[in-house]
């Protein structure tokens, strides 16, 4: 097994998560077009259920307004390629926060490349049981 130096760590570190941000980026970027056109809140959007509009509001606030200007949610659906209003939905509610799935790609990504260098990662914290559950101080 090969040992890295912290110089070496660090910028395995800082390449993957310049990569997790790029993966996120792109896994997001058609949340973020959606998100930024918005989606008018009508009779048809309410037709799904109260619960889904509130659901939909607490993944991604400030997603749906009353705005005349804006398109209801058939047109957005239409917009963006989806086969219908359900599926854009569906597609809406299934969203998750991107820090935690940031965090999961940067992890993946890390292991990923510690595994090219046949390392294992190292824990952030190292923890002796002997100690009753307190760090190791070194001094």
């Amino acid at each position: 097994m090969q040992e890295l130096t912290k110089a070496e760590f660090r910028q395995i570190k800082k390449v993957c998560k310049k990569q997790a941000e790029a993966v996120i980026t792109e896994m997001y970027q058609r949340y973020d077009d959606i998100w930024w056109r918005r989606i008018r809140i009508t009779q048809s959007l309410y037709d799904h259920g109260e619960d889904t509009v509130r659901e939909i509001n607490r993944l991604m606030p400030n997603l749906l307004t009353h705005q005349p200007h804006i398109s209801p949610s058939d047109e957005v659906a239409a917009d963006f390629g989806f086969e219908s209003e359900d599926a854009l939905i569906e597609f809406l509610l299934a969203y998750t926060p991107r820090g935690p799935m940031r965090e999961e790609v940067y992890e993946g990504l890390l292991a990923q490349s510690l595994a090219a260098y046949n390392v294992q990662p190292a824990p952030e914290h190292s923890v002796n049981a002997n100690s009753g559950g307190l760090a190791d101080i070194p001094f």
